[in-house]
């Protein structure tokens, strides 16, 4: 079994593993727009975001666990480009499949960056959110 500390020495750059979402989940978005439907490689770019958003998902706690960065503003971007790239699929696809995820990814997109938000202006009236400060 392996942990999420075996692949970052910092913990602070931890929640940046989430980048890998971004430019699959955007790649799909700007590639269907370009060709206006589904074709094999629009389905590979998403395929690609959902499985590095399940890798992802298998090691939530440890992520939630980690004290709070400001990098850890790190999970909102590509959680909101994979909410985008799945409602799109939901649009292209025509499976209700894709409208329930799409639906609860836009919830848990929401509730990431409330909490974001919460823990900043924690860190911030703490005097935490800037290294020597």
């Amino acid at each position: 079994m392996f942990h999420l500390s075996d692949f970052s020495p910092l913990p602070s750059l931890t929640p940046t593993l989430f980048i890998l979402l971004a430019p699959p989940s955007v790649g799909f978005v700007a590639y269907t727009g370009l060709t206006g439907g589904l074709d094999a490689f629009a389905r590979v770019l998403y395929y690609t975001a959902l499985f590095l958003a399940l890798l992802l998902a298998s090691n939530a706690l440890r992520f939630y666990r980690l004290p709070f960065f400001v990098s850890a503003w790190a999970y909102s971007f590509p959680l909101a480009a994979l909410t985008t790239a799945t409602l799109r699929m939901a649009e292209l696809s025509g499976l209700d499949f894709f409208v329930w995820l799409g639906s609860g990814l836009l919830g848990v997109t929401s509730v990431v960056i409330v909490l974001l938000a919460v823990r900043t202006v924690r860190a911030a009236v703490a005097g935490e959110l800037i290294a020597g400060e």
